[in-house]
């Protein structure tokens, strides 16, 4: 699973460079000047392993294609991961240390967004953001082998730096927290290690993370009851995942035969969530129209290959037949005690047929085998407009081999531009 999460992200943040907040992010980094270190996917300069972080960890969050959970509410790859690969590249680490720091990581945040996410994000909190900075910490914390009390001090620096608000959905910002994310994480565990004093208590004091930023810690204490990285969801449509119900569940009943020309209304009934999260009723730019439910609704229903990232441009949002079947739907805020992840689609056809489908996000997909193509198949489209095919197929085969002693170096490698990457001291 965490291999398959590495290879996801490549994917993601091999695209992602190619947009605006990348650029400026890259020409930040230069214009403050850079120890060349780490590398930046994607691109053939090498930054700093702060600079690195964050412009890798907002580039594998800017299609907002990438992995999620559920549990704790947080992208969690895009944040763990940039930081691991900057720490690995400058210390020359091991490919097995990245993937079990990694896990480190991915657990960490299991456990405190578990506990505190659900009334943190109701709140209007961007949890890959907030609650991301803790396993971004512990996730390097792990890698660095700082100790129980340093990891601790990690914690604490990292919880005065968690950032993030829903407010900024369908803008550049919502990207720029989990970039954020990344370097906060990275650079905790490096001042930690180094001495920099912090509470250590940061999540439980009384006027810590959980006291001001959430309705309060559970009773009792947090225990580990599995793995949570077992239960990470892949996304397979480029959009915000609170419009897959919806994306889903009318793709059978197009499959169905339910066309838009039938059409004479559409009902979305999604948990009141929802609202705060991809409820822009009318998108003005591709990127809002990846935070619309109504929008999306449209896409499905006019079969658009919501996989292909590049389908969520400003010009599709101009569509006249997008625009109107976008018009005949609404969305009905469930009450209290609708299933969060379960989306409803009611849609009335002019013969005055109502076809009803349901659809669960939370499941992920059990066939494994289907859920290993269907990612190979999207980091190939992905990643070979930018590498190319050879390359991005010696990039998969590296990640596929990452705890058998491939070099995160070679991996960076392989995700630049065809000249290759000079390690910083080399000749």
């Amino acid at each position: 699973m965490a291999k398959l999460c590495v290879l996801d992200w490549f994917g993601l943040a091999l695209a992602g460079t190619r947009g605006p907040l990348s650029a400026l992010l890259r020409n930040s980094a230069l214009s403050d000047g850079a120890r060349p270190t780490a590398s930046v996917v994607g691109h053939g300069r090498v930054f700093s392993p702060r600079q690195a972080a964050l412009i890798n960890g907002a580039a594998g969050h800017a299609l907002d294609y990438d992995d999620v959970n559920l549990a704790m509410r947080v992208h969690p790859t895009t944040v763990i991961l940039p930081g691991l690969l900057a720490l690995a590249e400058a210390h020359r680490l091991p490919g097995r240390a990245v993937l079990e720091a990694f896990v480190a990581g991915y657990e960490a945040i299991g456990l405190i967004g578990t506990a505190l996410s659900a009334s943190h994000y109701a709140r209007g909190f961007h949890a890959t953001g907030t609650i991301g900075v803790f396993g971004a910490a512990a996730a390097c914390a792990h890698l660095l082998g700082l100790d129980e009390a340093q990891t601790a001090i990690a914690y604490g620096l990292a919880g005065s730096q968690a950032a993030g608000l829903k407010a900024q959905f369908g803008t550049m910002a919502k990207s720029l927290h989990a970039g954020r994310a990344a370097e906060a994480g990275l650079t905790s565990a490096l001042w930690a290690r180094d001495g920099m004093t912090a509470r250590s208590d940061i999540l439980e004091h009384p006027r810590g993370f959980a006291a001001t930023q959430t309705d309060g810690a559970p009773a009792g204490q947090v225990r580990w009851t599995g793995y949570e990285l077992d239960r990470n969801l892949f996304k397979f449509h480029a959009a915000c995942f609170g419009t897959h119900g919806t994306l889903e569940a009318i793709g059978i009943l197009r499959r169905q035969g339910v066309r838009p020309e039938q059409v004479r209304a559409i009902r979305l009934k999604v948990d009141a969530g929802a609202d705060a999260m991809c409820n822009i009723a009318a998108p003005r730019t591709g990127l809002e129209a990846k935070f619309s439910l109504r929008f999306n609704a449209a896409l499905a229903l006019h079969g658009v290959d919501t996989a292909d990232s590049e389908v969520y441009a400003d010009a599709i949002v101009l569509r006249p037949d997008l625009q109107a079947t976008r018009a005949l739907t609404t969305v009905e805020l469930a009450p209290p005690g609708w299933p969060e992840d379960v989306t409803e689609v009611a849609i009335t056809t002019l013969d005055g047929r109502t076809h009803l489908q349901r659809h669960d996000v939370s499941l992920p997909l059990d066939d494994l085998a289907r859920r290993h193509d269907r990612l190979h198949a999207k980091f190939f489209a992905l990643a070979a407009p930018i590498i190319g095919h050879d390359q991005a197929k010696a990039l998969a085969a590296s990640i596929g081999c990452l705890e058998h002693g491939a070099d995160p170096f070679e991996l960076l490698n392989l995700a630049a531009p065809p000249a290759p990457l000079t390690r910083h001291g080399d000749d």
